[in-house]
């Protein structure tokens, strides 16, 4: 093996519109932080009045990030449709370049596949309800792209990619984490998250109309390049608990820009979220 995945491993979840229109027993626009796959969405204090919200931790960015995108399942069979022009116009827009004071340059898209359902996930990962847990999948991410014995080959190969973008399939969601007899899931309470595998990062779009949306394309990859292993590059230690705490979750509301949706983005530079 390449490596042994950590005994903790990170995640980064986004709260974005839910993709159901029934109402979780909670805000649907609480966030939580999850790293152990509990989420504790309902914990709130007042944001701090700075503009150096953002700050570097540790460093860890991917200043000129070389995405690989993985489609999981066919088409035919519920399978996302095709991203790969969305993703590449994100990472080479003018809004792209509002990342610049994070140290992020020029990123592209390197390449793309398609895999089955059945090369990712394996016979008992899913309960009745189509959910796979967030620890078990960032397992299966990892053994898909690097392998799970010596040999160190996965199942997806795709040349230069540093980071990957996962859409799953219909019918596949994530569970996030509990409270009570709750559970937070993809396509109910979240839209996207990224995470680091103990290999590479990736980011996750289940398969509802929210999720593969532009927003929640752009919210992902503005946070897994300058923070792809969550909590480790740019975030804010004060709104971790309450929303995240990463570049995209300070700043919620959706503008057009260039054509498409997108989030805004906190600029420590401005003091706020751009663009305005």
């Amino acid at each position: 093996m390449r490596g042994v995945l950590p005994v903790v491993l990170s995640v980064a979840l986004v709260a974005l519109a839910a993709c159901s229109s029934s109402d979780p027993p909670h805000e649907s626009n609480d966030a939580g932080v999850d790293h152990l796959g509990s989420v504790d969405p309902d914990v709130r204090v007042p944001p701090p009045d700075a503009s150096m919200r953002l700050m570097p931790h540790a460093g860890v960015t991917l200043p000129a990030m070389q995405v690989g995108i993985i489609y999981v399942g066919d088409v035919a069979d519920g399978g996302a449709p095709s991203e790969d022009a969305l993703l590449s116009f994100l990472l080479a827009s003018q809004y792209w370049r509002l990342l610049g004071e994070y140290g992020i340059g020029a990123a592209a898209v390197v390449g793309s596949a398609r895999i089955p359902t059945a090369a990712l996930l394996q016979p008992g990962d899913l309960d009745e309800n189509g959910l796979v847990t967030v620890l078990v999948l960032q397992q299966r991410i990892a053994e898909a792209l690097n392998g799970d014995d010596d040999s160190g080959a996965g199942v997806v190969s795709i040349p230069g990619a540093e980071a990957y973008v996962v859409l799953l399939p219909d019918g596949v969601n994530v569970a996030l984490g509990q409270r009570g007899t709750y559970i937070y899931q993809t396509c109910i309470d979240e839209t996207g998250y990224h995470g680091y595998d103990g290999f590479e990062p990736y980011m996750v779009l289940p398969p509802c109309p929210d999720g593969r949306s532009s927003y929640a394309a752009a919210h992902e990859l503005t946070e897994m390049a300058t923070d792809p292993h969550p909590f480790q590059g740019w975030a804010s230690d004060s709104d971790i608990p309450v929303n995240g705490g990463e570049v995209a979750d300070l700043c919620p509301q959706q503008i057009v820009e260039e054509g498409v949706i997108v989030t805004r983005l906190w600029s420590n530079q401005a003091g706020g979220c751009v663009p305005n």
